[in-house]
């Protein structure tokens, strides 16, 4: 079983980012454990409170109080990029990604794409989301589940003659999981890795300056490079 962490990053509703930070479920409470340890030593480095909420823009914009002293853009962009190194070089986590101009399509993408990777590993998924839009994303994943039309990279699909195939998402199991971001290590870190993906496809000036339009590169190590090997930045980005 795969616990799939799922959380969105967009651009003034312009262009949006899913990200799956994808856990082995046998090896969920050794990586809790990891995690829990990177926030320790996050604590000990930086003065970053254990219980406080990392939110991926808010922390590189500079806001909130998440430590016992201020914490400038630039120390924040080097703990930014700490924590995704963490994630690549702990070897507990692999990442999939999304990202699209359509809200809905990037995110139908990524479920299609981490169901189909699921059944090719045999393996069935768990979904978890940030609170805030049960409703509606419960619907879609019960929809796909019954009813998911998917267009043929080649004009028609081969048996059919058909342009389009319903391939429901037979590997991810149960209704979705909703988790308060404040109180899931995991949503957070998935939360870093698509706004991280989100600055790199659409760089802003500010944080460039402090090396945020390349930080998604440090997650190369566990990236799910199958899952799109057209992606022109080798990273398996679907698009």
């Amino acid at each position: 079983m795969w616990f799939a962490y799922i959380d969105e990053s967009k651009d003034d509703g312009k262009f949006y980012i899913y990200t799956a930070l994808i856990i082995k479920g046998e090896r969920w409470a050794d990586t809790f454990d990891k995690v829990k340890d990177f926030r320790r030593q996050l604590r000990d480095e930086h003065g970053i409170y254990i219980a406080q909420e990392l939110h991926a823009w808010k922390f590189a914009a500079g806001k909130g109080q998440i430590a016992d002293h201020p914490i400038l853009k630039p120390e924040r962009a080097e703990i930014f990029r700490k924590v995704l190194r963490f994630i690549a070089d702990s070897k507990r986590f692999n990442v999939m990604s999304s990202c699209n101009t359509n809200e809905q399509y990037a995110f139908e993408r990524l479920m299609n794409r981490l169901n189909r990777t699921a059944q090719a590993k045999r393996e069935n998924v768990l979904l978890f989301f940030d609170q805030g839009e049960e409703a509606e994303m419960t619907r879609r994943i019960r929809r796909m589940r019954v009813h998911n039309p998917i267009p043929s990279r080649f004009g028609s699909w081969l048996g059919t003659n058909k342009a389009m195939k319903s391939i429901p998402l037979s590997n991810c199991v149960e209704d979705p999981i909703f988790k308060d971001s404040k109180a899931s290590f995991f949503i957070q870190l998935a939360d870093f890795c698509a706004y991280a993906l989100l600055r790199m496809e659409r760089p802003i000036a500010s944080r460039t300056a402090l090396g945020y339009d390349s930080m998604y590169e440090e997650l190369k190590p566990c990236s799910r490079r199958i899952t799109n090997v057209a992606d022109p930045r080798g990273m398996g980005i679907i698009r």
